[in-house]
């Protein structure tokens, strides 16, 4: 392979892979997964009994063949933690398009108690309050 070959290859195929850290133990090996980059965390909380309250999440994907895989969310004590993965083709040349995007994620408050609760997601931090307990639904 000549030098000036050499340098291409290193620049457009090995340095990318380095400087992502891909992640295809997930899923399928023709996928290389990430965490989302995420922007903003919003709520919207409806007036109703018991309240309904949606995470409104804005961020970003790197280039035009990336994708949202997953969102994931649990809750630890009065900490909502949601992980968005996204995914992308290992092995194709995808234009580099900044993509912002948006998920509403609704919350499973049902049978909370009143109080100021946290939401993670993917790092981004921000806070709701359920004024009233949210009761668990009759069966």
């Amino acid at each position: 392979m000549r030098k000036g070959t050499y340098v291409i290859f290193v620049v457009f195929f090995v340095l990318p892979l380095l400087v992502t850290g891909c992640r295809s133990d997930k899923g399928s090996p023709e996928f290389c997964y990430h965490d989302a980059k995420i922007d903003t965390v919003e709520f919207a909380i409806t007036d109703r009994v018991p309240p309904q309250v949606n995470a409104i999440i804005h961020g970003t994907l790197p280039d035009a063949c990336t994708e949202i895989d997953s969102v994931n969310q649990e809750i630890q004590y009065q900490t909502f933690i949601v992980t968005i993965t996204t995914r992308r083709p290992l092995h194709e040349v995808c234009a580099q398009t900044v993509t912002p995007f948006q998920v509403t994620i609704p919350l499973a408050v049902e049978g909370l108690p009143a109080g100021v609760y946290t939401v993670n997601v993917n790092g981004v931090t921000e806070t709701f309050e359920l004024e009233t307990g949210t009761p668990i639904p009759a069966q």
